[in-house]
């Protein structure tokens, strides 16, 4: 997936629920060509969006990271972006206040940028709150609770 969905994903999870009615609080970082490290800043970064997560759902179920990177060589390229994956999920891993499992997924691209001109190096992380748990509202108003999930 690319960074112009999650753009739009970001904007419509603003609001609290996306149109699937899917809690998800995510963050993205966006890191140099050739780089896989992240950097003082990026920890920074993560560690205060984690730390607005937890205030605003303190329960989560599972993450997500999903890791982006451009090259001309697809090899190199694609091991870069798994490296990238690798290493957010380790920081991410660090940072979370409960262990929770962390998926991962990685994606190459030919161009730094795509057709929006954003970049195709990044890191996009996501974490699912507990929606049972922290007893948020359904999808369906008219439905009781249990029948929706």
């Amino acid at each position: 997936m690319g960074a112009r969905f999650f753009a739009v994903l970001s904007l419509v999870l603003a609001t609290g629920q996306a149109p699937a009615c899917s809690y998800i609080v995510q963050a993205q970082v966006t890191f140099e060509p050739g780089s896989a490290e992240l950097d003082r800043s990026q920890v920074i970064k993560l560690s205060e969006w984690i730390g607005r997560s937890y205030a605003a759902y303190p329960l989560y179920t599972s993450a997500a990271v999903e890791a982006g990177a451009s090259g001309e060589a697809p090899r190199e390229t694609r091991n870069l972006a798994r490296l990238r994956a690798a290493n957010t999920a380790r920081a991410l891993r660090m940072l979370l206040r409960t262990e929770l499992p962390i998926a991962s997924a990685s994606q190459a691209y030919r161009f730094p940028k795509n057709r929006f001109e954003e970049s195709n190096d990044f890191a996009v992380v996501q974490l699912y709150p507990d929606v049972g748990r922290l007893k948020l509202p359904g999808c369906n108003p008219g439905l009781p609770d249990e029948l929706e999930r």
